[in-house]
């Protein structure tokens, strides 16, 4: 178990890297957003490469951040039954969520995103845009995006079995609601 904890580790530090440096591609999307608009409107000049790199920096946002987002306990959950039961009881409902959904979604779609990246590259995809951006790219962020997620899917259900085993200290559990009395 100690192995898997050390991978589990790894794939944490890795995909909190990644979202940490993927943030800064807001500060992208909020200028390319305004020099897109000063420039259609001071100029009457528009670039279909700037609003597509504009798309891409927001994709890249939401692939990249979302393992970094699971790991931080960050996604949206059902509170109403979540925070009412323990924290064993949180770790179960995660383990269940994360191998009976998590896990199998993100296969889908890592099997479908490979041909559609492969064939993208294959073709040289271009935007049918003038003076777009090449697209397969983008195509393949998604495949690694998936990948990253289901990676962190992973280390998530390493980490909590080994709470549950007593082979690892229990996390605070970070919550919106109230804490519930006799919860520890």
């Amino acid at each position: 178990m100690t192995m898997l904890l050390k991978m589990a580790a790894r794939i944490d530090r890795f995909n909190q890297i990644l979202g940490q440096m993927t943030v800064w591609l807001v500060l992208l999307c909020v200028v390319l957003s305004a020099l897109t608009a000063t420039l259609r409107y001071l100029f009457d000049w528009g670039s279909n490469a700037m609003i597509e790199a504009q798309w891409f920096a927001f994709g890249l946002i939401f692939l990249f951040c979302a393992p970094w987002t699971l790991q931080q306990q960050g996604h949206v959950r059902v509170d109403i039954l979540y925070t009412a039961l323990p924290p064993r009881g949180r770790i179960i409902v995660d383990l269940i969520g994360s191998l009976f959904f998590l896990l199998p979604v993100c296969g889908l779609v890592i099997v479908n995103a490979w041909d559609y990246f492969f064939i993208s590259f294959q073709q040289h995809e271009l935007s049918m845009n003038p003076g777009g951006l090449l697209w397969w790219p983008m195509k393949l962020a998604i495949l690694l995006g998936f990948i990253f997620l289901a990676a962190q899917g992973i280390a998530e259900i390493i980490k909590g079995i080994a709470i549950l085993m007593g082979q690892s200290p229990s996390p605070i559990v970070k919550s919106t609601a109230a804490p519930i009395v006799g919860d520890h």
